[in-house]
């Protein structure tokens, strides 16, 4: 029996249904059915009616997912002590970081730090989470640092009570093609369809990138061949030749000069800023040596 099952259980209970329950837990709606089936066939016992919409917990669910609260707070609880015991002592840090940060720039800040204040273990965890889940991680103390681009504007703002953060850098996002592409002319509105390489809805480069076009002469012209959540696959896809996609300077960076990809010279570009992040509440020495060294 893993944990997981138990918070799929739990996030179905929820919501009522597996699609946005699955959507929460990021896994496919058929992964999800699978394990909970697990989870009852461990329990001895059917946990869930499907036979209602919403999906509502049989008899035994009930009483089962009310243990099941309780042995995933329990397990936290467990795992933070332990990992505040072990770290406690030692110059170890972990920090979070977007997927497209922690190629290139991450390592390039930790080197820096490293020259400023000596050498400390530093973990990266580079996983596709929400900025809310990132900032829980921080607030449990599970990670001490956070590294984020700039939040899109209209997102939740941060509480300044609770979270300190600061600017450590600037990247650009700035609008690429492969050399075999002509011209887009993203000044015309009447040019011909532009093929578009895109990112996920949910990835944080997606609110980025419509914040940025979202009033451009050339958006109805833009003709989707490509979706992805990170911007190292959306690179790899304009380096295929599949359109036209922004991508952040840092990313161009982290794989090398490319001579078949080649930026599209004109306004449709901007400069953002890069963000570190951290909890009030930690006060351990070598985050906060880390946090006075790091800036521009």
């Amino acid at each position: 029996m893993h944990l997981r099952w138990l918070e799929d259980l739990v996030c179905v209970a929820e919501v009522g249904h597996f699609a946005r329950a699955a959507e929460r837990r990021h896994i496919t709606q058929s992964a999800l059915s699978r394990r909970i089936k697990s989870l009852e066939l461990w329990a001895g016992a059917e946990l869930l009616d499907r036979s209602q919409h919403p999906i509502r917990m049989t008899a035994a669910g009930a009483e089962f997912v009310a243990a099941a609260h309780e042995i995933i707070s329990h397990a936290y609880e467990a795992r933070l002590q332990a990992e505040a015991l072990s770290r406690e002592s030692r110059d170890e840090v972990t920090i979070a970081s977007l997927h497209t940060l922690a190629l290139y720039f991450v390592p390039s800040l930790v080197s820096k730090l490293n020259r400023m204040i000596g050498p400390f273990e530093v973990s990266v965890v580079a996983e596709t989470r929400t900025v809310e889940e990132y900032l829980s991680s921080l607030s449990e103390q599970r990670t001490d640092f956070f590294i984020s681009y700039a939040l899109p504007t209209g997102s939740e703002a941060i509480d300044s009570n609770v979270f300190e953060q600061k600017v450590i850098g600037r990247d650009r996002l700035v609008p690429y093609a492969h050399t075999s592409i002509e011209d887009p002319q993203l000044d015309n509105p009447d040019g011909p369809p532009i093929p578009y390489v895109g990112y996920s809805g949910t990835a944080m480069m997606s609110f980025l990138v419509m914040e940025l076009i979202q009033d451009a002469p050339f958006r109805q012209r833009l003709q989707t061949r490509y979706r992805a959540t990170l911007a190292e696959s959306v690179r790899t896809a304009v380096s295929f030749g599949l359109g036209i996609a922004w991508l952040p300077e840092t990313t161009i960076i982290a794989h090398g000069n490319d001579p078949d990809l080649r930026p599209i010279p004109g306004p449709w570009q901007t400069e953002f800023e890069i963000r570190l992040f951290r909890s009030r509440n930690n006060t351990r020495p070598v985050v906060e040596r880390i946090w006075a060294a790091a800036g521009e």
